[in-house]
């Protein structure tokens, strides 16, 4: 039996690609519904259209060390990515998922060794959020009346 030493092997014979996943990405996808957030102005009145895309993909929030990346100020925002086949997404699109208006700040392409999806970072848009009503302040009960006293 001989003995092959990596030494005498040349690296063009070897297969240095990163492995195929695909098939088990693909197992990981469940369709997910996103509203595509189109804004146009007319008349000087920003007007958002709505377009329903349905897709294959899979949500996922960041990791703490991908959050630590950013910058101090976004680390509390809510972050999500998607991955997904579907490419036509693009960066500062806004797109509504499970009721939430995200907007797509990166946009990464895993189309090499077969993959064929998109990795998309998104955070929670804050620009479209509705104000929150302030909380009605109790008020103060009325202080005992001392010169009112009852004397029997």
């Amino acid at each position: 039996m001989t003995i092959i030493n990596a030494k005498d092997k040349l690296l063009s014979s070897v297969n240095l690609g990163v492995p195929n996943v695909a098939d088990v990405v693909q197992g990981w996808l469940s369709t997910l519904t996103a509203s595509k957030v189109t804004k146009t102005i007319e008349d000087g009145d920003v007007i958002e259209t709505y377009t329903l895309i349905r897709f294959s993909g899979m949500i996922q929030p960041l990791k703490g060390i991908e959050l630590e990346i950013k910058s101090e100020g976004e680390r509390h925002w809510e972050w999500i990515k998607i991955y997904t086949d579907y490419a036509n997404f693009e960066v500062d699109d806004c797109i509504n998922i499970q009721g939430k208006d995200y907007r797509i700040k990166q946009k990464r392409p895993y189309e090499k060794y077969g993959y064929g999806f998109f990795r998309y970072e998104c955070v929670k848009d804050f620009e479209n959020e509705p104000t929150p009503e302030p909380e009605p302040t109790p008020e103060p009960e009325p202080e005992p009346d001392d010169n009112n006293e009852d004397t029997e």
